[in-house]
């Protein structure tokens, strides 16, 4: 018997699939319809569950350029170097 796994609600499939429907949209104004289809079809926190997810590239980068970020991985790695 398998054990079922158990997902946090911004990780659902539900969630997963929302954002590929989206991300796979031919342009940006299909985007938007699919995103106001899905806010109406999930509600309003389910589709931002789903942004959140595929604007995740886009806020890495800002923080990976960030001095504080740096400065971390800095000391991470002479940490690890010793």
């Amino acid at each position: 018997m398998k054990d079922k796994v158990e997902y946090p609600e911004h990780l659902s499939e539900e969630i997963i699939k929302g954002a590929l429907f989206v991300h796979n949209a031919p342009d940006k104004d299909e985007a938007q319809n699919r995103i106001m289809f899905l806010a109406e079809k999930l509600g309003n926190k389910k589709a931002s569950y789903i942004m959140a997810l595929l604007m995740l590239p886009f806020l890495m980068d800002i923080v990976e350029r960030s001095e504080e970020y740096k400065e971390h991985f800095d000391k991470y790695k002479k940490k690890t170097l010793n």
